[in-house]
């Protein structure tokens, strides 16, 4: 017969209590260091990483307005279009402009007839004053020899005051003929000036006239695109919308501190949603330096929503991405979807 073991009895006494002691808190300290590990893991990464899925894609949206008003003739370009700068997009109807450029022409015309009138007119004025001239010359000259004579008593004073009075007649025939000529200085003048004030008119026209043919300003796509020929379209109403093909970036909205630690030119990575498989390289071109606090139409301040799915968050700022090149074609839509990430 085996006599029990007293010692380890006493151990075995001695440990039981010590471990139940713990078991019933071994998932909450689980728990709690999970949650530990959590919290430091995501403040470690953020340390040295940034990462925002609240970014889009965005280029220009140009609008383009008529110039002039008139019915839209031909509509020349088809929605989702690509273009290139200086590409046709639509007629205006050209014939009221061409009609007025017509009358503008012939009012130079008849302008110009008017100066070559009034030009003539001067020629011969000017000669009649050149002749009116040597009449007072001569009349001048006959006075004199009168007056002499007269006054050795070999002519009458009726022919002293014939000669006086053909002599004041001269010089009113004379003044009459040089204020006509500062007349038709005056007039010639006044119809030159007509004729550069009807050039003008002309030049303005044919400018109208060339504005009735809407070309694109940029190079890009035709957007949502609901011009239609027969539409009456109104001077400075964008009738057309393009997106820039040339203007292409990802807008990421960051947190504060993190906007606040970028710098241009800082290499970030960039995924895009309507091209979820490539992660493309780009740079930071510059951090906004400011938002609008209140929700109102985008002006010159944008505003980002501080909430997302009832959640406040904290305020964040727009910091600007361009693609490096070359900048890819496939993925990119205004709007679209974006994910940034790069290491602080």
């Amino acid at each position: 017969m085996t006599m029990p073991d007293s010692t380890t009895d006493i151990a075995r006494t001695t440990a039981a209590p010590a471990a139940s002691r713990w078991r019933p808190h071994i998932r909450a300290l689980i728990a709690l260091a999970i949650v530990v590990v959590g919290i430091a893991g995501y403040f470690g990464v953020g340390a040295v990483a940034a990462y925002t899925s609240d970014a889009y894609v965005r280029s220009d949206l140009v609008a383009v307005a008529p110039e002039v008003a008139g019915i839209v003739e031909t509509v020349l370009v088809r929605n989702n279009q690509k273009i290139a700068a200086g590409d046709p997009i639509a007629v205006i109807d050209p014939q009221p402009y061409q009609l007025d450029v017509n009358l503008k022409r012939q009012q130079i015309a008849s302008l110009e007839a008017a100066v070559a009138v009034r030009s003539e007119a001067q020629v011969s004025d000017a000669a009649s004053r050149d002749a009116a001239a040597a009449a007072l010359r001569l009349a001048q000259q006959q006075f004199g020899r009168v007056r002499a004579l007269a006054g050795n008593q070999y002519m009458s004073q009726a022919d002293l005051d014939k000669a006086a009075d053909q002599l004041r007649a001269a010089h009113d025939l004379l003044a009459v003929r040089q204020a006509q000529s500062q007349v038709d200085d005056r007039q010639i003048a006044a119809a030159r000036a007509q004729v550069m004030v009807a050039r003008t008119e002309l030049a303005l026209a044919e400018y109208r006239l060339s504005r009735t043919r809407l070309s694109a300003p940029v190079g890009g796509y035709i957007n949502n695109l609901t011009l239609r020929p027969g539409t009456y379209a109104r001077v400075g109403e964008p009738l057309v919308g393009i997106v820039d093909g040339s203007r292409w970036r990802v807008v990421a909205n960051f947190k504060e501190d993190v906007a606040a630690a970028t710098t241009p030119g800082q290499r970030v990575w960039v995924w895009l949603g309507s091209d979820p498989w490539h992660v493309f390289p780009g740079h930071v071109q510059g951090t906004g330096r400011g938002i609008a606090r209140q929700r109102v139409r985008e002006g010159l301040l944008p505003y980002v929503a501080p909430t997302t799915d009832w959640i406040r968050l904290r305020r964040r700022l727009q910091v600007t991405i361009l693609l490096d090149p070359p900048v890819p074609i496939r993925g990119l839509f205004m709007g679209a979807d974006a994910r940034v990430f790069f290491f602080r």
